[in-house]
């Protein structure tokens, strides 16, 4: 059964009420980062933990990535684009899994994305993978 108020009570219950200041100040969430090969803790106000924490769950943490074209230039190339939600792609893991949709596809793959703002054009070939800005 559902934790939700009945129609005749105002009170939510315990499972609908919302953490007090001093609650979510107890519980000592952060978030944090990967820097100089240290983790740093970046941010504890509780809005930003519950942003990073929903960007999180948003499609898994992975990012949206969409099929634009699978004739791209008339050759067969597979054509990639990423929805960019402000968030950059990790570029190393991106080229890897380039090669491997190269694998798969068999022909040359792109991916469109953004890196720090900037339009930018993922191109496997083969072995290596080429970065061009558009």
């Amino acid at each position: 059964m559902p934790c939700s108020p009945s129609p005749t009570t105002s009170t939510p219950s315990p499972a609908g009420r919302r953490r007090s200041p001093r609650r979510r100040r107890h519980l000592d969430l952060f978030v944090y980062e990967l820097k100089d090969e240290e983790w740093t803790i970046t941010d504890k106000q509780w809005e930003r933990v519950r942003d990073a924490l929903c960007d999180a769950m948003t499609n898994f943490g992975h990012p949206y990535i969409v099929v634009e074209d699978g004739d791209y230039k008339g050759r067969r190339e597979l054509y990639l684009r990423h929805q960019h939600d402000g968030r950059d792609l990790d570029l190393p893991y991106a080229e890897r899994t380039l090669q491997y949709v190269h694998q798969i596809w068999g022909r040359p793959v792109h991916l469109e994305t953004r890196v720090e703002g900037k339009a930018v054009r993922l191109t496997c070939e083969g072995e290596k993978v080429r970065r061009e800005t558009i």
